[in-house]
């Protein structure tokens, strides 16, 4: 894997493998029937999407910049409610803000989330708000192709490996799973938040967020 490249599912395995000494024997590239290889990439992916999903919600979330503009929203009288996307996981802290008549762009905490669910604002303000939210990650499929990327930084990539690794060994050598989780959490440690989808010149308006009717 490049520098900076996302990993696939195909690196994934061989470095999960390499780490277990499971991918070669004297050089030469073990076939999957050797040892409990088998068993051990039946596995893979299952763990994979257990790490990606906890760094993407911890160290290394994924934000997401979503204008209401783009969506149908439902009315219900006052307000506009607006179902949030499938991968929504949470709202980014001061990430939402309104774009006034006079083009101000403004932070705002004039809403209200439903059942995690659905976004609900005054309806004069519709289609004038936009929100930055982090998303879950896109999990590998069951049986992914070895070109199938990882989700999320490719920072994060290694990182996966290492718990995928120690969870294979978690009952069968509590030194190599205490090792490789250690170095698991270590990366963790080590990532930086990243950028996230930002404006510039954003000011301060409606410093309270009680809306009637909700």
């Amino acid at each position: 894997m490049e520098r900076g490249n996302p990993m696939t599912f195909l690196q994934l395995k061989n470095q999960v493998l390499k780490l277990l000494d499971q991918y070669s024997v004297a050089g030469q590239v073990v076939p999957s029937s050797y040892n409990n290889q088998q068993d051990y990439l039946n596995a893979i992916v299952a763990f994979a999407n257990d790490a990606v999903t906890e760094i993407a919600t911890t160290v290394k979330k994924i934000p997401v910049l979503l204008d209401l503009s783009t969506l149908e929203p439902e009315d219900l009288g006052a307000l506009m409610r607006y179902e949030l996307p499938e991968d929504f996981y949470q709202f980014k802290s001061g990430g939402t803000v309104i774009t006034t008549q006079d083009g101000h762009v403004l932070h705002t905490n004039i809403y209200k989330t439903q059942d995690k669910k659905y976004l609900l604002i005054p309806k004069e303000e519709a289609g004038s708000y936009s929100v930055v939210y982090y998303r879950y990650p896109t999990p590998l499929p069951e049986s992914p192709e070895d070109t199938t990327e990882l989700d999320n930084d490719p920072e994060t990539h290694s990182a996966v490996a290492f718990y995928v690794a120690a969870h294979l060994v978690i009952h069968d050598d509590s030194f190599k799973y205490a090792s490789f989780y250690n170095k698991y959490e270590d990366k963790l440690a080590k990532m930086s938040e990243g950028l996230s989808a930002e404006m510039d010149g954003i000011g301060d308006g409606y410093p309270f967020s009680w809306i009637p009717g909700v």
